[in-house]
């Protein structure tokens, strides 16, 4: 089975030559080559920063040169999970795809599809010489997964549109005019050691869903981090127990899967037969149907230096932190209003380290969430440090662009679309803030299970979003 089964050859193409090519956040410099190579021999203009942003522009086709600027914009990097039990290292290994009818995922890690396929959708306009289109800048920015990073060091006085298609929405049937902003915190606890030479106990809780910290926040799949504090708190009822470290979690922007714990109880027969029954317990910690491949084990280890009893109760606090949905909209829709998600774990040379994120379309909420994390970190005698803020979009949904594109779109497949905002963080807030009356939504193909290793996308649905671009372009 081929991908021009379901595409067109040279979107096609474009989507296999991404993937193949590493590009985990903040290490964009190879996709960064790729595209600046693709301009130079299609003899466009370019501009390439030290971000590893590149800018393309293509003239308008014949009799439409002198028309208003388009700006496409999609995103070069990606989240990189990586199933439990796969070997793959993203540093030098681009995904390696597998495909079964229409559906298309990666084997064992992340597809990559967000934001490749919009990467595609650009380059695929922007090598067709045929297409009636007005004149275009293509923007393809980087390390948009860790904070919109690359978007907010672009040099936008190089920009003359002021309308715009971002592709990275991941529903085919929704236009995007709205989206929260956010802000990533670590919370650094100090740990003291305490050296032993004693057998413990690793605790590896794996197999849940995970998910896009935001788009999948509300659908009340567990967080690995939380269900392993819970457990925790309620061995401590069977048997008082030292915490030698604790791991999980991956990605600022996903809900962790994974967590592992090693500890030293005092009783290790009563804290190992509690373990051993934790399977029920998992049914009532994790009962989101999509956490079914959860699995929980236990198995004796060395131990060789342990935290303080302060450092255990430190580390219980935080994982004990309210976390998900924090307020809902007041219409009661979906997606949710304000959010938390508790990240990543990491045991480091004297310290935990703990990395959150909250999402939210109002700034006071946002705060409301930092000014909390900054009294427990005091409390505790630890640090907070916020960074990759970034500010939330609101389009409307009344726009020329947006009209054009439900028009093209009921066109190409004779369905309709409607107007959304969504729980997540998109770069149109960020490139609006840089270009005053800057007309702009959000679209894309139907992509599922972002930010974990589930990821899959509909090929056809990719088919029918490139050819409502080209009719797009057209008459736009």
């Amino acid at each position: 089975m081929s991908l021009t089964e379901f595409l067109s050859p040279s979107l096609a193409r474009f989507f296999e030559e991404i993937s193949a090519i590493p590009r985990a956040s903040l290490d964009e410099g190879r996709i960064a080559d790729y595209l600046v190579e693709l301009a130079r021999r299609g003899g466009l203009e370019f501009y390439r920063d030290e971000a590893h942003n590149v800018l393309i522009k293509k003239e308008g086709s014949k009799g439409r040169e002198n028309e208003p600027a388009l700006l496409l914009q999609a995103h070069t990097d990606m989240v990189t999970e990586i199933a439990f039990g796969t070997s793959h290292d993203f540093s030098q290994e681009g995904v390696r795809l597998v495909q079964k009818g229409s559906v298309l995922w990666a084997e064992g890690t992340t597809l990559g599809a967000d934001d490749g396929f919009g990467v595609a959708l650009m380059l695929a306009v922007l090598e067709d010489r045929s297409l009636s289109h007005p004149p275009l800048e293509c923007l393809f920015t980087a390390a948009e997964e860790i904070g919109l990073v690359g978007a907010g060091k672009f040099d936008y006085s190089r920009i003359s549109a002021r309308r715009m298609l971002n592709f990275d929405s991941a529903e085919e049937h929704l236009i995007i005019t709205g989206c929260c902003g956010g802000i990533r915190t670590d919370l650094h606890l100090p740990v003291a050691k305490t050296a032993v030479s004693e057998t413990g106990l690793k605790i590896s809780l794996h197999g849940l869903a995970g998910g896009h910290s935001g788009e999948d926040i509300h659908r009340g799949r567990a967080n690995a981090l939380c269900v392993m504090g819970e457990i925790l708190k309620r061995l401590e009822k069977h048997t008082p127990f030292r915490l030698a470290s604790l791991h999980g979690g991956d990605k600022d922007n996903a809900i962790p899967r994974d967590c592992e714990a090693v500890i030293l109880p005092c009783d290790l027969g009563a804290a190992k037969a509690f373990l051993d029954g934790t399977e029920s317990l998992l049914c009532e910690l994790a009962p989101c149907a999509d956490d079914a491949a959860r699995t929980i084990s236990a198995e004796l280890v060395p131990v060789d230096a342990v935290m303080s009893d302060a450092d255990l109760l430190g580390a219980m606090t935080v994982l004990s932190l309210k976390n998900g949905v924090f307020y809902r909209r007041r219409d009661g829709k979906e997606p949710p209003e304000t959010s938390r998600t508790l990240a990543s774990v990491r045991t480091l040379d004297g310290e935990l380290k703990f990395s959150l994120s909250t999402r939210s379309p109002f700034d006071a909420r946002i705060e409301e969430s930092v000014a909390e994390l900054d009294r427990v970190a005091a409390t505790l005698g630890g640090s907070t440090e916020h960074r990759s803020r970034y500010p939330g979009w609101e389009g409307s949904e009344d726009s020329p662009v947006c009209a054009l594109w439900a028009k093209a779109y009921k066109q190409e497949t004779g369905r309709e679309i409607r107007t959304t905002v969504i729980h997540a963080g998109l770069e149109c807030g960020l490139i609006s803030a840089h270009l005053p009356g800057l007309e702009v939504i959000s679209v894309g193909c139907n992509v599922y299970d972002l930010h974990t290793p589930a990821e899959r996308m509909e090929l056809d649905s990719l088919e029918r979003i490139y050819r409502t671009l080209l009719a797009f372009l057209k008459e736009c």
